[in-house]
């Protein structure tokens, strides 16, 4: 099962969206929001790739 993926489609507002989440989510307590540190390792590669994937968040406009 390890080389199985999912793919999840969002538009690009929602991508956006979702992004801003989880960087906020990422600058708080982690440990307060969730117990299980195994959790966070999904979340930072779904917020790697959501920020490779929409370089518009990082222009200065």
């Amino acid at each position: 099962m390890d080389d199985e993926q999912i793919i999840i489609k969002l538009t690009p507002d929602e991508s956006l969206v979702l992004a801003d989440w989880l960087e906020r989510v990422q600058m708080t307590d982690l440990s307060s929001l969730v117990d299980d540190e195994a959790v966070w390792t999904p979340i930072h590669r779904l917020a790697g790739t959501l920020d490779k994937a929409l370089p518009g968040i990082f222009a200065a406009d």
